[in-house]
């Protein structure tokens, strides 16, 4: 079991279904229209244990940055979430979206992620601000288009 105390956990309520919610999540093509940092994937849907392609772009140079991860978390309408190594040391890291209702009718929605592996606390302090931030600031555009999109 990998040591979760390190990892980044960020979550925001939007005021919509869970379904609505995930829909506008998983649109992979239009990702890209409101994101401003996850812009798709490759493969047209994700299955648990099969190899993803994920497409970001650099906050330093505007660039895209291209990530292949193993989808390690997948149920349709709650969760996706994947690992892949990120250098020749093993050090790995795991990305987990996930999705849940609440009583009062709406969303929680939740990313965690983290790195493991040797150097892993290292890159977590060195990461964690930034990474938080980025977080933060997706989930709250994936709040404006899903309420945009779905006004109650």
């Amino acid at each position: 079991m990998q040591d979760r105390s390190n990892n980044i956990f960020t979550e925001i309520e939007i005021n919509a279904t869970p379904e609505q919610v995930w829909s506008v999540l998983t649109d992979w093509n239009k990702l890209k229209e409101w994101s401003s940092s996850f812009i798709g994937i490759k493969e047209d849907e994700l299955k648990k244990g099969e190899i993803s392609t994920a497409y970001f772009k650099n906050p330093l140079t505007g660039g895209v940055m291209e990530f292949t991860h193993i989808v390690t978390d997948y149920e349709h309408g709650k969760i996706f979430g994947w690992s892949g190594e990120l250098n020749s040391h093993g050090m790995t890291d795991h990305h987990i979206y996930s999705i849940e209702a609440t009583e009062k009718g709406t969303t929680l929605f939740k990313q965690e992620d983290g790195f493991h592996g040797a150097h892993s606390k290292f890159m977590n302090f060195l990461a964690k601000h930034q990474m938080k931030a980025a977080y933060k600031k997706f989930n709250l555009e994936l709040k404006e288009r899903v309420e945009s999109l779905y006004p109650r």
